[in-house]
């Protein structure tokens, strides 16, 4: 069991933090972003941190508690459970001793309990789903592999964004000024296409133009 070898810088991880997971989907071309991850958290409380991956047999979270223990401040523990919904792998107890070490919160691909509670402590826990049926202790798992959560490859040291929206992983490879920059040009865009629309100026010839190259428009399918 290991620890991250490798971390995006804090400068780089603060940037994209005030970037909304869809835009910087977006940036990555759309893909890299979980499915049907939803968060425990009151609304308007972001995710940003290292991925701290857990491998997990079905509603077991004997590794959990260890990579917990292992993490360092401003890790995200990002648990591959296989998506299994019927045993919770974490509550409130273990989302207080994870904000209590500094952790910057759980990403979860199968169920929790205690969703109130969590989210009372403002802790961002985002999961598949809730249940009230408690985990097993018995193992086996892995720490720190490439794993996938919610369709989404996940390796350990990857940057991890989640707002309202969801989950976008950026990896460590591609977490650099290239892709923050391209993140930002369609921050703007969109910023300058809702002014457009309150102004009443925003231009849609580009749908007919689209349909007109595909041969929609101006044959026999219209």
């Amino acid at each position: 069991m290991e620890s991250v070898e490798k971390r995006v810088s804090k400068e780089l991880v603060d940037a994209f933090g005030e970037i909304s997971t869809t835009i910087i989907g977006d940036a990555l071309g759309r893909f890299n972003c979980m499915s049907s991850i939803g968060h425990f958290n009151k609304p308007g409380i972001r995710l940003k941190g290292t991925a701290f991956t857990v491998k997990t047999s079905a509603g077991d979270n004997l590794m959990i508690h260890k990579a917990i223990h292992m993490a360092e401040p401003g890790d995200i523990i990002v648990i591959d459970g296989g998506g299994f919904e019927n045993r919770a792998l974490l509550g409130e107890i273990m989302s207080s001793i994870g904000q209590k070490k500094g952790l910057a919160g759980f990403v979860v691909d199968g169920a929790i309990r205690d969703p109130e509670e969590i989210k009372e402590l403002g802790f961002p826990v985002y999961a598949k789903a809730a249940t009230p049926a408690g985990p097993f202790r018995e193992g086996p798992g892995q720490i720190n592999v490439p794993i996938i959560c919610a369709g989404a490859i996940v390796k350990p040291g990857d940057l991890i964004i989640g707002d309202d929206n969801g989950i976008t992983v950026i990896p460590y490879e591609r977490a650099n000024n290239e892709v923050l920059q391209e993140a930002q040009r369609i921050e703007a865009m969109e910023k300058k296409q809702l002014e457009q629309i309150e102004a009443g100026t925003l231009n849609y010839d580009w749908i007919d133009e689209t349909l007109m190259k595909k041969g929609v428009l101006g044959g026999t399918n219209v």
